[in-house]
């Protein structure tokens, strides 16, 4: 492990995204996590309204990590991770400015538009790292990026009860921009671009670039289960993620410290074993990493439901986040990225002249589809908060689905 962790270390590239990462996401989760909860109580917002927010929010994911993918492999990675970071301070700062709910959606259209960036992000980590050490690579991406998960929802938790939930959040956001300015100068200095440096294209891929509806079609069966998978889990996790602080809150009664207390205990556990997981794909394969976090994650949620003394949350969500940890091939902490085994298996099946757009088509593609799930999560939880929160275990329905569909390349095909 120290071997694989120096390996990782001294690659600019993904110590450049991993720490700045990690640094806006220490702010971020001062206000991100209560979002929902400063909607409802400072600013009046129905239930339904704040699905329909949410959508708005998720429109990133339908209309540009498609287009932004496509951007990072013609112009390079690092243009549009730069922009798309700065990006970040402007949406915070509208945010920060809104004085009722309807003017918060300029800063949620800003917002959606730094999805452009997220394709780059996948290809540039597999772009810098060797196919035998990529798991390791996303595995401390995700390691560094989750480490302010593991202290920041306790500390953001009583950070406000202190201050109280408007001027926490308030904060929290004029702080976000903060980091976010310093990220964005970062990366432009150090980041180092990869796409005119691919030596894995054939002669006829780097001579004419090939339509998006081509590529798709050049991609194998796995990809296209890694999408239902993708779909699957987005529309169940989008449909839930608004209301599930507002259901722990309001519902189960716990107060903001101990929810979250209890997201830093699962991230607390399975931060430190990202990495793990991420060699013990290198070594067994990708796809047991990917069943067995994929297969639990909705235990974290459904706990909510069937246990309401808060010992037994507790021991509950510590056996969910070391679960994920070793699995390393969770949605959970990296957003659509995944995880570390589920993003090595994408970089082995893709060409890397591909990779920003097969990317995107993915994120882009789940988007579409899921787009109304959590306004349609806003209407359940109007009639019944509890259904909603038990239909988290719809997302069993992935397992079979990556047991019979989801095969890793040989590895004369791998990339």
């Amino acid at each position: 492990m120290a071997s694989a962790l120096r390996g990782v270390l001294s690659n600019r590239n993904v110590m450049t995204i991993s720490l700045t990462n990690m640094l806006y996401n220490v702010f971020n989760n001062l206000w991100m996590l209560w979002w929902s909860l400063y909607l409802v109580e400072e600013m009046n917002t129905p239930v339904t309204v704040i699905g329909l927010l949410s959508m708005i929010q998720m429109t990133g994911s339908i209309l540009f990590q498609l287009p932004g993918g496509m951007l990072a492999d013609k112009y390079g990675r690092k243009k549009v991770i730069v922009y798309g970071t700065s990006l970040r301070v402007i949406g915070a700062l509208l945010l920060y400015a809104a004085p009722t709910w309807e003017w918060i959606i300029p800063g949620l259209i800003i917002n959606a538009l730094t999805a452009v960036y997220n394709p780059a992000f996948s290809a540039i980590i597999a772009d810098s790292m060797p196919r035998q050490s990529r798991g390791s690579a996303f595995g401390a991406y995700r390691m560094f990026t989750s480490l302010p998960g593991v202290f920041m929802p306790y500390v953001s938790g009583y950070y406000l009860e202190v201050l109280g939930i408007k001027q926490g959040v308030k904060l929290g956001l004029l702080m976000f921009s903060v980091a976010a300015a310093i990220a964005t100068l970062v990366r432009a200095r150090y980041l180092q671009e990869t796409i005119s440096a691919s030596k894995t294209d054939t002669k006829e891929t780097q001579e004419k670039d090939i339509a998006l509806l081509e590529v798709m079609k050049k991609q194998p069966r796995t990809i296209w289960a890694m999408f239902s998978v993708s779909v699957i889990t987005g529309f169940i996790g989008r449909m839930t993620a608004s209301f599930i602080p507002i259901y722990a809150y309001n519902v189960v009664g716990l107060s903001t410290t101990q929810y979250g207390l209890l997201q830093s205990t699962a991230m607390g556990l399975s931060t430190p074993l990202y990495m793990v997981g991420g060699m013990i794909s290198d070594k067994i394969g990708r796809v047991p990493p990917i069943l067995v976090a994929r297969g639990f994650s909705p235990l974290g949620s459904l706990s909510l439901l069937f246990f309401k003394d808060y010992t037994q949350l507790l021991g509950v969500w510590a056996t969910y986040g070391l679960i994920e940890g070793l699995g390393g091939g969770s949605i959970r902490g990296g957003g659509f990225m995944g995880g570390p085994a589920w993003e090595a298996l994408m970089a082995e099946l893709v060409l890397p002249k591909f990779r920003g757009r097969v990317t995107g088509f993915m994120a882009s593609g789940t988007g579409l589809l899921t787009f109304p799930a959590s306004y349609i999560g806003g209407y359940i939880y109007n009639l019944n908060p509890d259904m909603l929160v038990g239909l988290t275990a719809v997302q069993f329905l992935v397992v079979p689905i990556i047991l019979f569909f989801v095969k890793e390349p040989k590895k004369e095909s791998q990339y």
